[in-house]
């Protein structure tokens, strides 16, 4: 009896494989045969679940963002107090950049200039609707602070803008070089300068 293929799991492989190929060649350069190679199957197979390359970097970044959504979800829930909420969100970007999830690190910086550089890219990707997203968590987490009595009333969504642009600005520095410092930390300081400043009383 011939063994049954579990198509998700098939095509989960693909995306993983795409993005180490993605991060080390760069999108420009990659081929479906190299994405092939790396998932160890044939060309023609990758072309079952995805019509081109594009399909697959788009799928690829939707990939991508659910790990993202994984993380976070997972450190949120383990919390009650808000502001250490923020701070575990921190942690939790930090977290993908870390080990394993390397690659995806690498590849955030091509999602983001195909974005800009191609319209169509661009509108399948939707990186406004990622950033909103991320802006609604952000701001859930400041008007609980705000709430709960644990900071100074804030325009939240201006302060979730900075927030995540302080924690975006120092990615983009620390994939440009690794040894300037440790993501991780940067992000937890960072991320309390801006808690520090919000407290009551300070």
């Amino acid at each position: 009896m011939p063994k049954k293929i579990n198509k998700e799991e098939k095509k989960a492989n693909i995306l993983e494989a795409s993005i180490k190929v993605f991060a080390k060649k760069g999108v420009a350069k990659t081929k479906i045969s190299d994405i092939a190679e790396a998932a160890d199957i044939g060309k023609g197979t990758i072309y079952e679940y995805f019509r081109s390359k594009d399909e697959i970097f788009v799928a690829s970044f939707h990939f991508f963002l659910e790990k993202v959504d994984s993380v976070i979800s997972r450190r949120l829930n383990r919390i009650s107090d808000p502001l250490e909420k923020l701070l575990a969100y921190s942690s939790a970007w930090a977290e993908i950049c870390e080990g394993n999830n390397l690659e995806y690190a690498t590849i955030v910086l091509d999602f983001w200039a195909e974005s800009i550089r191609n319209n169509r890219e661009a509108i399948a990707l939707n990186l406004v609707k990622v950033y909103d997203e991320n802006r609604k968590i952000v701001k859930s987490l400041l008007e609980d602070c705000i709430t709960k009595d644990k900071t100074s009333s804030v325009d939240t969504k201006i302060a979730a803008s900075i927030l995540i642009g302080s924690l975006e600005g120092l990615f983009i520095q620390w994939i440009l070089d690794r040894s300037a410092f440790d993501y991780k930390e940067a992000a937890k300081i960072s991320t309390k300068i801006i808690i520090d400043g919000l407290k009551k009383g300070d």
